[in-house]
């Protein structure tokens, strides 16, 4: 209802009613319009009030909580289905206001009870912004009738939260009613009435200046208020220039999209994070939200301009504010722009923008506002705080969007003021869309702000203050932590004195200083350190005092230490070192031990002021210590520095040994960590755990451990013992030998029926000796035990004419048994040789030795044959009776004798003895290529002992063209030349040994594809065979290398090099050389170094850069080896404009050395200039046109190959012979073997800085003889360019040159902590290669595990006896056979064919174990059932009794106490041999006899002959055997792409790592590949080139 018709109505009621009820009536609207004014525009549920403020601000407020209360919590939760970043703040007081809300989403409000650690629901609500604004719409009308009905304005202006909700809608205010206000734009946020007693000539630009400013003073009050921020929060918006609807809205249209339609200009330069954290797919989104920040602005030169640069380890402008006029062109830049990755410097990018974008060149307008947006991902790892105080100084508003990890803290200190308005975080990279709308509309307003504030600046007016003038130019110096001197400039008016007054930003109370009037310094001395300053300086006059000259200040911080190392010196004491703090009183140290990353109670201690190294004691071994430095000022402590370090742990034993290992004792010794460890603590166990035990041991290094078991594999630990503890365990296996045997078993008397035997006894801790003998001719077997210390015993029952075996073993208290010593003793004479054994083998013969019998012997008849599996003739040599050895001779090589010993008396044969033997291989091993190129091989072998020689063959696979040559015993290696380039050889190598030559050994390689070549005459360039030959280089002779003469770059030999040209160069005599592209000029080092290289050299280099030469690093000269790996070399990087020197020092590693001074970035500017390198021993110095640069210290050079190459303009990233180079001009190159050469070498051939005094005339120089001009002659040729003329009058000043380098790098840093892993790479799969020749048959394989057993097969023919089989366990005694007479052994004959099987025969007497056989050769991989057929097939004679037996054998080999690493032990001792029959003529074959009555099992005989190979049997168990010989490897493959694996799951995060100090800045990244976002025009070629992107 407006007032007009509320008075008519009350007029009219008037009339026609009393007065009373025309009372009541009024008092009943007056409250019922104060009761709809207080809740209008107010949305409440229970405790809860919402009040818009604008279309994206709501300030809620509600009943504060009974009792005591810590705060707040409010949080704002977008109810969505995509996420969406939750707004959450914490406060003290029952009110917040948050921004930056969409009008059209919906949310979930909820206000929380802090108290302690627990959170209490107070309140919730959803809403949305515009259900709130509809609310308030319908209620419009009826509000304005209401307000109009109350008296204008209260007497503070204050007003109250309803009315506050109302200014949100346009609104007339109603001031004094003396006064006629005009109706006002809605202001955005809270705000008073105008004031009654204000102007009315006031214009609205002025009223409107005057609400912006206090719109910014009420944010601020308010964000003081709120004790918390909003992770992306926005600020408020710029009013709405169309008013509110005030009918209710029925429908909802379509919004369009927002234009920031404002006049003012302004510069924003974007500054992009580029680094690899984002990634290409992140980096698509970052485009877009660029392109939706760009669209709503007025793009132009007169409006708004946009600028940006990526950055990562170093800032790239991509496009300055002026390039783009229009909005279509900067769209277009910004869909376009490339990823640049690397790390993450956003300090230095701050100050790219500073020097370089904010130059009037790049476009920067002086008078109008410049705006810097920064969006980055992570932390800076620079001093991003200070550049962005230099930016702010200097008028730029900074505002900071992080996205996933930035660091908010940092964002909040970059960002300029209030940073609750210009800093903004998301949790990832996809909601940066939801964060366009609000940045837009909080710049556009900012725009607006400081454009409105630049255009109501006040114009020049009369001022009267003018009469008594202020000092200007206020400026400080000196600026200390606790001083600052202050200048300024006096006005023109006389000061009778001044009074400068200054106080702390914290409030505390002023202090005042006062000066004549003629002074214009003054030193404020006493201040607080790091602390804000407000200054203001009050002229005084006579009459008056003028206005103060005001500025702020901040001191420096107290002076830190500088370069705080805290290193480990033992295992209880750090060193603590730093640098001097000026004007420090005392240095205080804190540190304390770290438990999980967690700091212990921290210790103190303080120290003088000269001291800068101190050592911390008593701490604990092998822990992580944090120790904070402070500097003292007095009581004042500067700021911290804080390192990490670890204590060394308690040094563990160096080495530990056993010297001495028996079957039952090891002796154990160590090497101590360390001089004073009191003692050590030894720990031993078996392998699996069992029976562990622990011997202390003071003062000594070794200890003897004994009561071991034999056969087993012990751990043995060893621990040094200190005060503090025990330190880490050295440990080692060790495994105890087998029980020794007694030895020398020997009769010793037969008297009677008794014989008398002794012995030597096995060990000291034998148990007791077990006897057993019995007569080969039968009878029982008796046994006797004695005790273990007893070295002989009697043998009682022995009959006479009677042959006897006797054995004996030794018996160990742990149950094991000694193997058995046997000898054979004769009642009679007769007997024969025992312990047969077979030594000193070579490729060709064997020394077989014996003992004696006990009776005279006439001689010995000694056999032997060959078991080679075919059929042999048997050999026969004859020794004299009183000889006990024999040297057979003429054998043949990696060949296996049976060896068989007989003794021969007057009238009969005795006994005999046999053996095995084995020649050694005439076979080479380890045959390998050890160097190889285009045209030769040379092949390396392994020796053979006691062999004459060598004979090596190589014969060509494509022609078979053959080389032989032949060597003596003492060469291991020899090399072919003159070979085909690119050609597959076969290499053999053959041992020789008299007429016996050895199997060959034989390997296939390649030679290399042949480099191209530089077409050199001899005469040109003759080979030098010393280090250091003597050369003239411009006219002085030293001792080094022109390199330009070694690759052809002479007057007299460029024209048959190709790909140069040579041109006069003008300004001297030298002639340039220019190398075009992919020339790869290209020389073997053996040509020009063939004796090496100089450990001290210098590099002289004179060159220019072309205008093609590529953007990518390029080695001006490397040195290669033959498979053209850098080894030498000095490499140009013009992206970086870097200069780097590599080599390869004495540990065969290539170390690389940069150079990045300003003046090394002349290199690269395109004109000629002079490099030299001096390489010393300890450090490479690099001097520019002749002007010392910079030194770095290198290792000492190594060894580097003369059979590689040396090319000039190589590219870093190619491989190969003919890959690619980079074009260039070359003017000199030389090789100096001297570290001096570049003080005594000149740059008088550089018109750049030639020096007319000290350089000699030009060689084109004239002179005249006479003064007088003769006549003119007529014109002649134009002659050659005139001398360099006198220095020229000093020009006008030239404008401002280009950015220059940057300046002297800082002092090295330490070597950072290791990286995080890099992109995992491509797997490419070659060709498959061409199969490799067959190789050689490798050595039988070990036993392998025992397979299942198969199914029966069908029974097969009867074979012929197998080998022996393995040595069962000694049985009962069988009753003995019946004895046939004893006849003499004949010749054996030749084997028969093979009949079919016959009756058994009757059973022998059984026989003891035989003499110990020798250590049989490495069997073929079988099975055990493999191995249990064939013993069963070797022992089909004997009865169940003993294969039970074997079975027992079999399986107490399998429970073997031993490790499976352990070689498999030698074969069981021969069998004792049977009786001989007598020899007989050869006879016929006879028939088949009828099958005849088992008889008794006798002892296995002695080993027969190797039979006839059988016939092919069935398939054996699946049993893998060893791998065999690697093949070859075949040519390149070409490249294929995989398909990429499935992405792993993710791992889970560790704990987190104590900080590590900064590391150096990373390489350059990979070359980045395209996206699908049109974000670069086509990808990089794919090379074949397995070594691309390599950088020496």
């Amino acid at each position: 209802m407006s007032p007009h018709l509320l008075a008519s109505s009350s007029s009219s009621s008037s009339s026609s009613s009393s007065s009373s009820s025309s009372s009541v009536w009024l008092m009943l609207c007056v409250l019922l319009s104060v009761l709809l004014l207080l809740s209008s525009g107010v949305h409440g549920q229970g405790r809860l009030k919402l009040t818009v403020l604008s279309e994206d601000r709501l300030q809620m407020k509600w009943k504060e909580a009974d009792g005591p209360v810590q705060g707040y919590k409010v949080r704002v939760r977008p109810i969505s289905e995509v996420p969406q970043p939750e707004l959450m703040l914490t406060t003290t007081r029952g009110r917040a206001t948050v921004a930056g809300l969409d009008s059209s989403q919906e949310y979930a409000l909820q206000v929380l009870v802090l108290n302690g650690t627990t959170e209490k629901l107070l309140a919730k609500r959803r809403f949305t912004m515009e259900g709130l604004r509809e609310e308030e719409m319908i209620r419009s009308g009826s509000r304005e009738q209401r307000k109009k009905m109350l008296p204008g304005g209260s007497g503070s202006g204050d007003l109250d939260d309803a009315t506050e909700a109302l200014l949100g809608l346009p609104t007339v205010l109603y001031p004094d009613p003396t006064t006629t206000a005009a109706p006002t734009e809605p202001p955005a946020t809270e705000t008073s009435f105008q004031l009654p007693n204000e102007a009315p000539e006031k214009t609205a630009k002025e009223k409107r200046k005057r609400k912006k400013e206090k719109e910014r003073d009420r944010s601020k009050a308010e964000n003081k208020e709120e004790q918390g921020t909003t992770q992306g929060k926005a600020a408020e918006e710029k009013p709405r220039k169309t008013p509110f609807p005030t009918q209710p809205v029925t429908g909802v249209s379509p919004r369009k999209p927002f234009e920031c339609d404002s006049d003012a200009a302004a510069d924003i330069m974007l500054l992009v994070d580029g680094s690899w954290s984002i990634g290409r797919t992140n980096f698509r989104r970052v485009r877009d939200f660029l392109e939706g920040l760009m669209t709503p602005f007025h793009i132009g030169p007169n409006h708004i301009q946009i600028g940006l640069t990526q950055y990562s380890g170093d800032p790239r402008t991509e496009w300055q504010l002026n390039n783009f006029t229009t909005k279509d062109q900067l769209l277009e830049a910004v869909r376009n722009f490339r990823y640049k990755g690397g790390n993450t410097f956003t300090g230095q990018a701050l100050l790219h923008v500073m020097e370089e974008n904010m130059r009037a060149e790049a476009g920067a307008r002086s008078d109008t506002p410049f705006f810097l947006v920064l969006l980055t991902d992570g932390k800076s790892q620079d001093d991003a705080i200070a550049a962005a105080n230099r930016l702010k100084n200097a008028g730029v508003e900074i505002i900071a969007v992080g996205v996933k990890n930035a660091d908010e803290a940092e964002l909040r200190q970059v960002a300029s003021e209030p940073v609750d308005l210009n800093v903004y975080n998301v949790n990832d990279f996809p909601l940066l869309s939801k964060l366009v709308a609000r940045l837009v509309h909080i710049l556009c307003g900012r725009i607006e702000d400081r454009g409105i504030s630049k255009r109501m600046e006040p114009g020049p007016t009369t001022d009267p203050t003018l009469s008594y003038p202020t000092p200007t130019d206020l400026r400080f110096s000196e600026l200390g932590s606790r001083e600052v001197k202050l200048h300024w400039t006096n006005p023109a008016k006389p000061v009778q004195q001044y009074r400068v007054v200054y106080h702390s930003a914290e409030g505390q109370s002023p202090q005042e200083v006062v000066l004549v009037g003629s002074e214009s310094t003054v030193l404020l001395e006493g201040l607080s350190s790091q602390t804000l300053y407000h200054v203001s300086i009050f002229p005084v006059y006579e009459d008056s005092v003028g206005l103060a000259l005001r500025g702020t200040v901040t001191t420096l911080p107290l002076a830190m230490p500088a370069n705080l190392e805290v290193t480990p010196s033992s295992y209880s004491t750090l060193r603590v070192s730093w640098g001097t703090a000026p004007g420090a009183t005392q240095y205080m140290i804190l540190y304390s031990a770290l438990n999980h990353g967690e700091p212990d109670d921290a210790k103190e201690e303080k120290f003088s002021a000269e001291q800068t190294v101190v050592e911390l004691t008593e701490l604990l071994p092998a822990t992580d210590y944090s120790v904070t430095l402070y500097a003292l000022y007095d009581e004042d402590p500067s700021d911290p520095v804080t390192a990490v370090a670890t204590t060394f742990p308690l040094p563990p034993p160096v080495s530990v040994q056993f010297p001495m290992v028996t079957h039952s004792m090891l002796r154990v010794s160590w090497v101590s960590g360390a001089t004073d460890v009191p003692s050590h603590r030894i720990t031993y166990s078996t392998n699996h755990g069992s029976d562990v035990k622990q011997v202390e041991v003071t003062g000594l290094n070794s200890v003897l451990v004994q009561n071991l078991s034999s056969l087993s594999r012990y751990l043995v630990s060893v621990q040094s013992h200190y005060p503090q503890g025990l330190s880490a365990a050295l440990t080692s296996n060790v495994t105890t030998l087998k029980v020794p045997p007694p030895s020398d078993l020997r009769v010793t008397n037969f008297s009677g029926s008794d014989i008398t035997v002794r012995w030597e006894a096995a060990a000291d801790d034998v148990v007791s000796y077990l006897i057993k003998w019995i007569s080969l001719s039968g009878g029982d077997l008796r046994q006797l035990r004695v005790s273990g210390e007893s070295e002989g015993a009697i043998l009682e029952g022995v009959q006479d004419d009677k042959e006897y075996q006797i054995s004996l073993s030794a018996l160990y208290g742990d149950g094991a048994q000694s193997e058995a010593v046997a000898i054979r003793y004769s009642t009679l004479s007769g007997g024969g040789p025992s312990s047969v054994t077979v030594s000193e083998e070579t490729a060709v013969s064997l020394v077989v030795s014996w003992v004696p019998p006990n009776a005279h012997v006439l001689q010995y008849r000694v056999s032997y044959t060959a078991l080679t599996g075919a059929e042999s003739q048997d050999s026969t040599v004859l020794v004299p009776g009183g000889e006990k050895r024999v040297v057979l001779e003429s054998l043949q090589p990696d060949t296996r004798y049976s060896i068989l010993v007989t003794a021969e008396y007057r009238n009969r044969e005795g006994g005999s003895a046999s053996a095995q033997g084995k020649t050694t291989s005439l076979r080479v091993s380890s045959v390998s290529v050890v160097r190889s190129d285009h045209s030769s091989i040379c092949v390396s072998w392994r020796p053979v002992s006691a062999v004459d020689g060598y004979r090596i063959v190589i014969q060509s696979v494509k022609d078979k063209h053959t080389k032989e040559e032949a060597v003596d015993e003492s060469s291991s290696s020899h090399c072919f030349t003159d070979l085909e380039p690119e050609t597959l050889y076969r290499i053999s190598v053959h041992s020789l040994l008299g007429s016996a030559e050895g199997a060959a050994v034989s390997i296939l390689h390649p030679t290399a594809t042949a480099p191209a070549r530089i077409p050199i005459h001899p005469r040109l360039y003759p080979i030098h065979n010393e280090v250091c030959p003597e050369v003239t280089i411009r006219n002085s002779i030293v001792k080094g290398f022109d390199m330009m003469e070694a690759f052809g770059l002479t007057q007299r030999a460029h024209s048959s090099v190709e790909g140069v040209a040579v041109e006069p160069f003008v300004f001297n005599t030298l002639p340039t050389y220019t190398l075009y592209r992919d020339v790869q000029l290209t020389q073997s080092t053996k040509f020009i170094h063939p004796a090496g290289f100089s450990p001290e050299h210098t590099i002289s280099i004179a060159f220019r850069m072309l205008q093609d030469t590529p953007r990518e690093p390029f080695a001006l000269w490397q040195l290669t080896d033959n498979d053209f790996q850098p080894k030498m070399g000095v490499v140009l990087d013009p992206t970086t404009k870097h200069l780097v020197y590599f080599s390869l020092d004495y540990r065969g590693e290539v170390q690389e050395l940069t150079f990045d001074q300003s003046q090394v970035h002349r290199l690269f500017y395109g004109s000629f200039h002079k490099v030299h390198l001096s390489v010393s021993q300890v450090s490479v110095s690099l001097s520019v046109d002749c002007q010392h640069v910079g030194e770095r210290p290198a290792r000492p050079l190594g060894n580097l190959p003369t059979d590689g190459f040396e090319m000039l303009g190589k590219l870093v990233k190619t491989r190969g012979p003919n890959s690619g180079s980079a074009p260039f001009a070359l003017q000199s190159f030389e090789i100096v073997c001297n570290t001096t050469w570049p003080l005594e070498d000149t740059c008088c051939d550089l018109p750049g800085v030639r020096d007319e005094e000290s350089c000699p005339a030009p060689a084109y120089t004239c002179t005249c003889s006479s003064d007088i001009p003769g006549a003119p002659g007529s014109p002649g040729p134009t002659g050659k360019p005139g001398p360099r003329g006198e220095k020229g009058e000093k020009g006008d000043q030239g404008q401002k040159g280009e950015v220059g380098p940057p300046g002297k790098p800082g002092l090295e840093g330490g070597l950072g902590s290791l990286g995080s892993a890099g992109p995992r790479g491509m797997t490419v799969q070659g060709k498959v290669g061409p199969p490799g020749a067959r190789g050689e048959k490798g050595d039988p394989g070990r036993p392998g595990v025992q397979g299942s057993p198969g199914a029966p097969g069908p029974k097969g023919e009867e074979g012929i006896p197998g080998p022996k089989g393995i040595r069962g366990v000694e049985g009962n005694i069988g009753a003995p056979g019946i004895t046939g007479a004893r006849g003499f052994q004949g010749m054996p004959g030749h084997p028969g064919p093979t009949g079919e099987r016959g009756p058994s025969g009757s059973v022998g007497p059984t026989g003891l174990p035989g003499s110990k056989g020798e250590r049989g050769e490495k069997g073929e991989p079988q099975s055990m059932a493999m191995i249990y057929q064939l013993v069963t097939q070797a022992c089909e004679q004997l009865v169940h009794k003993e294969v039970l037996k074997l079975d027992m054998f079999i399986n107490e080999i399998s429970r073997k106490p031993a490790p499976i690493e352990e070689p498999v032990g030698p074969p069981g001792e021969p069998g004792i041999p049977g009786p001989k029959g007598p020899p007989g003529a050869r006879g016929t074959q006879g028939h088949v006899g009828s099958r005849g009555r088992p008889g008794r099992v006798g002892y296995p005989g002695e080993q027969g002959r190797r039979g006839m190979p059988g016939e092919k049997g069935d398939a054996g168990p699946n049993v893998q055997g060893r791998s065999g010989v690697k093949g070859f490897a075949g040519p390149p493959g070409e490249s294929k792409l995989g398909i990429p694996g499935s992405k792993g799951d993710d791992g889970k995060t560790g704990p987190p790592g104590i900080p590590g100090p900064p590391g150096q800045p990373g390489e350059m990244g990979p070359p980045g590949v395209c996206d699908s976002s049109g974000g670069c025009h086509r990808a990089p070629q794919q090379t074949e080139d397995p070594y691309y992107g390599y950088q020496p």
